[in-house]
């Protein structure tokens, strides 16, 4: 066998081997059934019934009364490009669940950057993760008495490896 016969057997099973490993698939993203990507069908046989926002915001719609695993959430908003699909991803949660949530996430994902924003009448509590697929960000507000938390996933555009 030549050299060059020999490289050709070699590095065709390997040029394929890696193929196969770091072609893009579909991303999934944090929210167990969805990805990122998916058609408006596919995200509202998930979520339930949902209807634009408004009708300038075309992209935007919203959902009432969906679960995230086992976890009731009043209402889930979510982006969804014609072209690109799902773009984003948001729950409101009743403030009792925040310390679940939290918790769940941190088992997930490790410790998260976080801040605290205030002002007068109005306080911020914000958790950060980067996982390298989703960002993740968690809002606890406070705003002349009435609180509220949210959890919002988005694409991530960076990769913490990459830094």
């Amino acid at each position: 066998m030549t050299v060059l016969r020999w490289i050709q057997t070699l590095l065709i099973p390997t040029g394929l081997a890696l193929l196969l490993l770091f072609s893009p698939g579909p991303v999934v993203a944090c929210v167990e059934g969805l990805t990122w990507g998916m058609p408006l069908e596919q995200v509202t046989n998930h979520l339930g019934e949902s209807q634009p926002i408004d009708k300038e915001q075309t992209r935007r719609f919203i959902a009432r009364n969906v679960l995230l695993d086992r976890l009731p959430a009043s209402r889930a908003t979510f982006d969804v490009d014609p072209d690109q699909g799902l773009t984003n991803l948001a729950y409101e949660f009743a403030i009792d669940d925040m310390t679940e949530v939290l918790a769940g996430l941190r088992a997930r994902h490790g410790q998260p950057l976080s801040t605290n924003l205030e002002h007068r009448s109005h306080n911020e509590q914000i958790w950060v993760w980067n996982t390298g697929e989703d960002l993740i960000t968690a809002v606890k507000q406070d705003f002349a008495g009435q609180q509220s938390f949210l959890l919002s996933y988005r694409p991530s555009r960076l990769r913490p490896e990459t830094l």
